[in-house]
């Protein structure tokens, strides 16, 4: 291309560029040479600027087959370009899927919260409610309580559920060797029904007690808590010895 058919070559300078930038190099040195013959028409700027535009294209590429090449390359490379980008803009669409789904479960679940929740006020109301005490406390023998109501509370001299919770389940009898019973009988059937016994309250006053205790265990079979109704039976405990000593008189006189 460096002949003397270049010598006279005259372009405008933004034409060269443009046609550098979007078409390969043989046609923009056809279409230099296509120019300078356009020169009368008043297209036509310095001769030696189109020279040199010409010789700075082949020292660049070397020939227009290279320039062709590295054109291809860059097609090449533009289209991989924007199948990545294509592919990107899908994975952006999944993942904005994905975060709807996820805000929607998360919804759900507070919704699910905020009605446990109420449901467990309610049930603590209607337990509140109840003359009899009812609790929750640690599987074991030295278990603490968990949860009470206020009867429960009551019964045994607390003034609130919350004064009572976190004592020792063992400190409620009067013989020790009650707890370790019941203990072991739910340990092996589950349920004890009107278990009587011995208990005093938090002044150390003593008083009969009846009650009915289930215990809970986990999936896997292991005992989680202690669930358990329990009355003060003390005036009805009364009530039977006196019944029971009338009898024994009666008895005697007959």
């Amino acid at each position: 291309m460096g002949n003397g058919n270049s010598k006279g070559l005259s372009v405008n300078a933004k034409t060269i560029i443009l046609l550098i930038l979007f078409l390969d190099v043989g046609f923009t040195v056809k279409m230099i040479h296509k120019y300078n013959d356009m020169k009368d028409a008043g297209f036509v700027r310095e001769k030696t600027f189109a020279e040199n535009m010409e010789k700075r294209i082949m020292k660049a590429y070397g020939s227009p087959e290279e320039a062709r090449k590295l054109v291809d390359e860059a097609v090449g490379q533009k289209q991989e370009a924007e199948k990545i980008a294509d592919s990107l803009r899908g994975h952006d669409i999944k993942m904005r899927h994905i975060n709807q789904e996820l805000e929607h479960a998360k919804e759900q679940l507070e919704m699910e919260k905020v009605q446990l929740q109420k449901s467990e006020r309610d049930k603590r109301l209607l337990l509140d409610s109840l003359k009899e005490g009812v609790y929750q406390c640690e599987p074991g023998v030295n278990g603490k309580f968990t949860w009470v109501n206020q009867s429960c509370a009551e019964i045994f001299g607390y003034k609130s559920p919350e004064e009572m919770i976190g004592t020792k389940v063992s400190d409620i009898y009067a013989d020790q060797n009650d707890r370790e019973r019941l203990v072991k009988k739910l340990e092996e059937d589950g349920v004890w029904r009107n278990f009587a016994s011995y208990c005093k309250k938090k002044n150390g006053e003593l008083f009969y007690t009846e009650r009915t205790s289930t215990m809970v265990k986990n999936e896997a079979g292991k005992p989680i808590r202690i669930e358990g109704i329990i009355r003060d039976i003390t005036e009805r405990k009364r009530q039977e010895e006196e019944w029971q000593r009338e009898i024994e008189e009666f008895k005697k006189k007959h």
